[in-house]
């Protein structure tokens, strides 16, 4: 079962009677509805808990810099739509510091040049934030219908050579997983923007399977899916890879390693 409640704050008034001297009335007000927290309280915390999802429990390695640290812990456990205003703009400016000090430049006195380590790439990622684009200000080009609920993960898995996109449509009960095979714009270059070239191949419709949608199980349906995707990595690390769409508006997607 497992209910999450999400923060909120109540603000509580006390009205003394004057003659008395003794408490007559009490009035209470949340930052939250009443029906939104009953909603959270009677409902599994998985499926219908809009705002929060699975926590990476990656550690943080010894070089990780303040800023990427930062970033981990607003965006950890979160879901893409659960951030207000506030969030979002600290959230967009350690986006773009980290970024920017992530791309590699052509001077040779930088003393903390940064390179692509491809070997921190495989693995599973879970989407938790995005940057829209300049473009329309869009968010990330999609070819398939992943309906926007807000209790719905998308996730991404990696392997050296292969791609394996899982977006679900009710929970992780339905999901559509969609792969292919994967590959560096330019091989034989380290630097950052790293360009990667996705071939998509195949797609399915699956009901049931494993919780996180991830691996093979459930009743699934082929999908007559294919397509060329590009996408540049604009950072990597041992818990957190910020990725920049190509095919759309350019928007920037936040995704933290679940596995």
């Amino acid at each position: 079962w497992k209910p999450r409640i999400s923060p909120y704050m109540s603000d509580i008034t006390y009205t003394v009677n004057k003659e008395t001297g003794l408490i007559k009335e009490q009035s209470q007000v949340w930052s939250v509805s009443a029906s939104q927290a009953l909603r959270e309280t009677f409902t599994p915390g998985g499926i219908f808990n809009s705002k929060y999802s699975k926590l990476s429990t990656t550690q943080r390695s010894n070089d990780e810099a303040r800023n990427v640290g930062e970033l981990f812990d607003l965006v950890n456990g979160r879901r893409p739509g659960s951030f207000d205003v506030e969030e979002k703009s600290q959230i967009d400016a350690l986006i773009n510091d980290i970024v920017t000090s992530s791309v590699t430049t052509t001077t040779t006195t930088n003393e903390k040049q940064q390179y692509w380590n491809r070997n921190l790439l495989p693995g599973t990622w879970r989407l938790v934030y995005i940057q829209p684009g300049t473009q329309n200000g869009g968010g990330i080009d999609r070819r398939i219908p992943f309906p926007d609920l807000p209790f719905n993960d998308s996730y991404q898995k990696f392997t050296s050579n292969t791609i394996l996109n899982v977006g679900e449509v009710f929970g992780s009960t339905i999901a559509v997983r969609v792969s292919g095979s994967l590959k560096e714009g330019n091989e034989e270059s380290l630097t950052i923007p790293k360009r990667f070239i996705a071939n998509i191949n195949g797609g399915e419709f699956c009901v049931g399977g494993a919780s996180d949608t991830i691996q093979e199980g459930g009743l699934c349906v082929p999908l007559p899916i294919s397509g060329e995707g590009l996408f540049d990595g604009v950072y990597l690390g041992e818990r957190l890879r910020i990725g920049q769409n190509l095919n759309g508006t350019g928007a920037r997607v936040v995704q933290v390693r679940i596995a």
